[in-house]
């Protein structure tokens, strides 16, 4: 594998009348391709800014950004859009059409882009076993439990064949069950697809089941990067310790610093 995604010397802050907050303070990091990478890290700690700076919803400061050989930070607005179709997003609260049925959600960013209404179908159709949602294609989203929203919710972020997949806080508002459910369609969707995910997330159970790496972004400074293993079980930042005590914690046992499911 070779690093795909590189970030270099990444600032982001926001201004108001009184003062400005700078969120993102020098972020490098080297995602590899076909990887699942985990950005982990306190409310916040500047990770949806940073994941949506990824694709410039928000414009950085300063700093670069590249995707392949394509510099994200350096496209004008005609270039980002085209790339863009290329990213997808998953979002928290989902953002689904509550007016539309959940083909039409699906079909949306493909209805947009003048695809023909067969090959809409037909990739729909596709997109809905995939997620596992095929007897859901004429329901509408308030008849979906939360579980099953996000999974259209991928469905519809898959729509244009992305290689990279943002998926920030996807399971954040889901039940357990739920998120084991998704966080298994993700893995999925990596070895299926080959498509490069990287998972903006403040649990840790989430980063430990499915991540190869993660990086602890602490205050808009990644403290530390390197196999989810690596991290959590040797954690060197405050962040990362916390977060281990924390998990330890709930577990009220030792199984995960036995190594258990890493």
């Amino acid at each position: 594998m070779s690093s795909y995604i590189k970030i270099e010397g990444l600032y982001k802050s926001f201004k108001n009348k009184k003062e400005e907050n700078q969120v993102l303070k020098g972020i490098d990091l080297d995602i590899e391709k076909g990887d699942i990478f985990g950005i982990v890290g306190f409310s916040g700690a500047g990770k949806s800014t940073l994941v949506r700076c990824i694709n410039r919803l928000e414009e950085p400061d300063r700093g670069k950004i590249f995707i392949g050989d394509t510099e994200i930070t350096a496209l004008n607005k005609k270039q980002l859009t085209e790339r863009r179709k290329k990213i997808g997003m998953i979002f928290q609260q989902f953002n689904l059409f509550d007016s539309m049925t959940v083909f039409k959600n699906i079909a949306y960013p493909l209805k947009l882009l003048g695809v023909p209404k067969k090959d809409i179908e037909i990739k729909v159709d596709k997109l809905l076993e995939l997620v596992g949602l095929t007897d859901k294609k004429n329901a509408y989203p308030g008849s979906l439990s939360g579980g099953q929203k996000q999974r259209v919710g991928i469905a519809r972020a898959l729509a244009n064949d992305p290689d990279v997949l943002l998926s920030d806080e996807a399971t954040s508002a889901l039940d357990p069950v739920s998120t084991l459910s998704i966080l298994d369609l993700l893995e999925h969707i990596n070895k299926e697809l080959g498509v490069t995910i990287i998972m903006i997330t403040h649990e840790l159970e989430a980063a430990k089941r499915i991540c190869n790496r993660v990086a602890v972004l602490e205050n808009g400074v990644m403290t530390e990067t390197g196999s989810t293993r690596e991290i959590f079980l040797d954690p060197k930042s405050s962040t990362g310790k916390i977060f281990l005590e924390v998990y330890k914690e709930f577990r009220h046992d030792d199984s995960f610093i036995g190594g258990e499911g890493i």
